[in-house]
């Protein structure tokens, strides 16, 4: 039986991870920003929601279906960009959108992916969408639009929640960092999960792959990747980039990060086609609203 056929909840796929994946990559992925207010009043805001039930109601059919950025979608859910999931198992990227489809629902591949835009589409026959961030080179945001054109993607998203990297303490106390700089704590973590260690000396590197190839040949490309992804966010973007890059796609744009009211009125003024409402998981800035709380102002 597969540890999967015992998995009922989260929590249980949770402690499968923590079981299974090294201390930092684990970390990497439970963890938040500073102390980790965000994270927990995330899962906290969704704990003191309470549903009303009508009955006597007939619900003999039951249609979940919706649509979201221009494609009809099974259910109103939506498999939100991680960055570099193939560092948490070898098919990563491509084994989450094809989940995705299956499903009948939307995969969003983040830039910081591990596989690329063109790689995504042609193993994925679903609905897909590509998170992009303004890069201070505009050359470079300009050729992530024009390959989505090309790879028939469906929509585009845009990530304003990074002005500077969030101070995830966990990363820090294992040295994993960009570029990865691990300590001894650090490497015994990856050393207590050989099978980890196994998978990924077999399966091909996990690298930034729609930039790779942006670096030299010959170079060592993980962390010249690492270096150079990092120095191309830019803290100036402003609301006049939106615009530019909403006309630049010409078609369903949203835009992830908002939490005001005052931003999401801005946000629609330059012409997105959706917002969502999130504060990146408690990943970038600690003590803000959690995604919840700030949904019903919005």
């Amino acid at each position: 039986m597969s540890s999967l056929d015992k998995v009922f909840n989260i929590e249980d796929l949770r402690k499968i991870a923590r079981r299974k994946l090294p201390a930092p990559l684990f970390n990497y992925i439970d963890g938040g920003a500073d102390e980790e207010s965000n994270v927990r009043g995330n899962t906290h805001a969704f704990d003191s929601a309470r549903l009303i039930p009508e009955y006597l109601v007939d619900v003999t059919n039951i249609d979940t279906t919706t649509t979201v950025l221009g494609r009809e979608i099974s259910m109103p859910l939506f498999l939100a960009p991680t960055g570099m999931t193939r560092l948490f198992h070898h098919d990563g990227e491509t084994a989450v959108s094809r989940a995705a489809a299956s499903a009948d629902t939307y995969y969003s591949l983040s830039t910081v992916g591990a596989t690329s835009i063109e790689d995504v589409a042609a193993a994925c026959d679903g609905p897909k969408c590509f998170q992009i961030y303004v890069m201070k080179d505009r050359g470079l945001t300009h050729e992530f639009i024009q390959r989505c054109k090309d790879a028939n993607y469906d929509s585009l998203t845009l990530t304003v929640d990074i002005p500077v990297a969030g101070n995830r303490e966990r990363e820090l106390r294992y040295g994993f960092s960009m570029p990865p700089k691990l300590n001894m704590a650090g490497i015994a973590g990856f050393a207590a999960r050989p099978g980890w260690v196994y998978r990924a000396l077999t399966h091909p590197k996990a690298i930034l792959a729609n930039v790779a190839h942006k670096i030299p040949a010959g170079s060592s490309q993980s962390t010249s990747l690492m270096d150079y992804i990092a120095n191309q966010f830019d803290s100036a973007v402003t609301w006049k980039d939106l615009e530019w890059m909403v006309s630049e796609w010409g078609g369903p744009f949203a835009i992830k990060g908002i939490l005001s009211p005052a931003d999401a009125r801005k946000a629609v003024d330059s012409g997105v086609s959706a917002i969502m409402v999130s504060n990146h998981g408690g990943r970038q800035l600690d003590g803000a609203l959690s995604a919840f709380e700030a949904l019903g102002p919005i």
